[in-house]
Formats: structure tokens, C-alpha cells, sequence
């Protein structure tokens, strides 16, 4: 099966590298994360009073790495898959998977043995675990350190992958 054609045949002969591609498609949906997270910490003060008990920049920074994370791991499914519903349905399954498993909805405590072996593997948990510590506790850098730790290499090597993945025709 060949995968869906439309402009990245166009991109592809282009002169452009894998990197700065990529990068060139990531970087508008990365200033919209932030303009939508933004809008929802303000709307969180005006309607509800409820703000960090630590400085916004380390959930900025949180939020920034889960998002390096997430759209390296979305390029990734996306060249290993044929067609766009073959990608949007892993990734969709994914990222429930991650968000159930995280510790978001349910203590990770009380997981059965197995989930809770994931969660050394889920970088969603360790954002929501570190985004608690700030937002919530009030903890400052070198209390999120670790997880901040987890979730840069964790970017580092999905984005790896998926450059390395990527097939262009130069």
C-alpha cells in the first residue's frame, strides 16, 4: 500500500532538510498549545480563582516538553503508517492508553502490579506528577527535576526516531 499522496510530494524534491522540515511543521502547533494553554490558565483565574502556587514558567516548561514529546511521537506513527486513519487511530489509542495510565484520573497506587509498571514508561505520568508538584504543592525546579529530566529525554528520543524515520526523496 502506498501512503496518501498530496503537497508532501512537492515538499519532498524540495532542498529543505529533514530537521528543518520537520521543525517547520511543529513549530505553529507548538505556539498554539501555548496560546490554548494560555487562554486556559487565564479563564482557570478569571472564572474559578484558581492559579499556580509556583511560578508559571515551570508549568509552561512542563507543558512544553510533553508537547516535544507528543509531536515527535506523532510524526513517528505518522511515517510508519500508510494512511492518515491508520495514523489518527494509533495515535488516538495511544494517547488514551497514556492518559488512563498516567495517574491523571485513578492514583497510580491503586493500579493492579502490571499498570503500575507502565507508568515507568509513560511520560504522561511523569508530567502529571510534576505539574501537581508545581501547580498544587507550590514545588520549585529541583523538586520536578526528575520528571522534567524524563520527559527531555523522552522528546529527545521519540524526535530522534522520527527524523530518523522520516523518508524524504532529496
Amino acid at each position: 500500500m502506498k501512503k496518501e499522496k498530496g503537497t508532501i510530494e512537492a515538499i519532498n524534491v524540495t532542498p529543505v532538510g529533514k530537521f528543518t522540515f520537520i521543525l517547520g511543521k511543529l513549530i505553529p502547533y507548538w505556539i498554539i498549545a501555548l496560546v490554548v494553554m494560555s487562554v486556559c490558565l487565564v479563564i482557570a483565574w478569571l472564572l474559578y480563582g484558581i492559579t499556580s502556587a509556583e511560578n508559571l514558567g515551570l508549568v509552561y516548561m512542563l507543558a512544553m516538553l510533553l508537547a516535544l514529546f507528543f509531536s515527535g511521537f506523532g510524526i513517528l506513527v505518522s511515517n510508519c503508517n500508510d494512511t492518515m486513519q491508520q495514523a489518527v487511530f494509533v495515535m488516538w489509542f495511544t494517547v488514551v492508553c497514556l492518559m488512563l495510565l498516567s495517574g491523571l484520573f485513578t492514583p497510580v497506587r491503586s493500579m493492579p502490579q502490571w499498570a503500575y509498571a507502565t507508568t515507568y514508561v509513560n511520560p504522561m505520568h511523569y508530567f502529571i506528577d510534576a505539574i501537581r508538584t508545581v501547580f498544587v504543592r507550590g514545588g520549585d525546579f529541583h523538586s520536578i527535576a526528575h520528571q522534567a529530566g524524563v520527559l527531555a529525554v523522552a522528546a529527545i528520543v521519540i524526535n530522534s526516531l522520527a527524523i530518523a524515520s522520516y523518508c524524504k526523496n532529496s
